[in-house]
């Protein structure tokens, strides 16, 4: 899979700057504009784990609605700030038209990366220069190592509320040295896995009347499995090995979450024991099933029930 990259553009005339687009996208870029100070903070506060690197303008609006005279450099010194408050692992780099500006110490002393707007050489190596800081970010290299199943923690699947729950289980699986597991680890998986029976509901893979049921969670899991009697099955709802995948995380989730545990003593054994393989193992058997649902979601649209693989 080729590496492409989001980068937050802040630039009151980026909607007359087309060639830059396509210069971006020659890098394996993706440039998402704004023209002012609040309207691209508010975008990366919003969806600040979407975004690997940050490019601005040396002199843009406070409000996207500003006209045109109200322009202003301090705009920029204040989303520095905001931008290192937010995450002081985004790089931002300036690309600028003013000439002063571009040849000012005390703003390259602020920034120490500013090039000029239209000179290609300057903006080449903007680029190239962008490309290496996304690359060398931990979170952005997480992020194409684990492409699918990062994707399903969006809006989109499951809902960008489980990022950071999957980025806390990746660095377990990143540094198992370095694992400390505790209840919260395994809720963390739980709640995932919710989402991901709440998203196949959605999309017709599970009847309401398991998901309103009040064992709607182990409910989910064994009507996936093909062995809820109430249903006749024609086919397989999902890949049998992610319907067990599943089975086995919630086996040893819901077990965990339970102080000492409820049929297989998950807490104690966990705290007892001096290795993390069984929680790693449960965090694989996830990723496994996170990145095998993401191609499943885009390849089923909502299953007509009178043609499903079950009445």
């Amino acid at each position: 899979m080729s590496k492409n990259y989001n980068v937050l553009w802040i630039d009151d005339q980026h909607e007359s700057l087309t060639a830059l687009h396509k210069t971006a996208t020659d890098f394996g870029i993706q440039l998402w504009p704004f023209k002012s100070m609040n309207g691209g903070c508010d975008e990366l506060n919003e969806n600040l784990t979407k975004y690997d690197a940050v490019l601005l303008d040396a002199k843009f609006f406070e409000n996207e609605d500003d006209v045109p005279g109200t322009e202003d450099t301090k705009w920029v010194h204040q989303t520095k700030e905001k931008i290192r408050d937010l995450d002081r692992t985004l790089s931002y780099f300036v690309l600028t038209g003013q000439a002063k500006t571009y040849a000012s110490p005390e703003f390259n002393n602020a920034f120490p990366n500013v090039f000029n707007k239209g000179l290609d050489e300057d903006e080449d190596t903007l680029f190239n220069m962008l490309v290496g800081a996304c690359q060398n970010r931990k979170l952005t290299k997480l992020k194409h190592k684990y492409h699918n199943p990062f994707e399903m923690c969006t809006d989109t699947y499951l809902g960008k509320k489980h990022f950071d729950r999957l980025h806390n289980l990746v660095l377990d699986i990143e540094n198992p040295s370095q694992i400390k597991i505790a209840q919260d680890s395994l809720i963390r998986i739980r709640k995932i896995v919710e989402a991901i029976f709440i998203k196949l509901n959605e999309i017709g893979c599970i009847p309401d009347d398991i998901i309103q049921d009040k064992g709607w969670i182990s409910g989910s899991s064994f009507f996936l499995s093909g062995k809820n009697s109430n249903y006749t099955y024609y086919q397989n709802i999902i890949h049998p090995v992610i319907s067990f995948n599943i089975f086995k995380i919630l086996s040893i989730s819901q077990d965990g979450c339970h102080n000492e545990g409820s049929n297989l003593g998950v807490d104690a054994y966990m705290a007892a024991n001096t290795n993390t393989f069984l929680y790693q193992s449960t965090v694989l058997l996830l990723l496994d099933t996170l990145d095998y649902l993401k191609t499943f979601i885009d390849n089923n649209s909502e299953i007509e029930k009178n043609q499903a693989t079950w009445e």
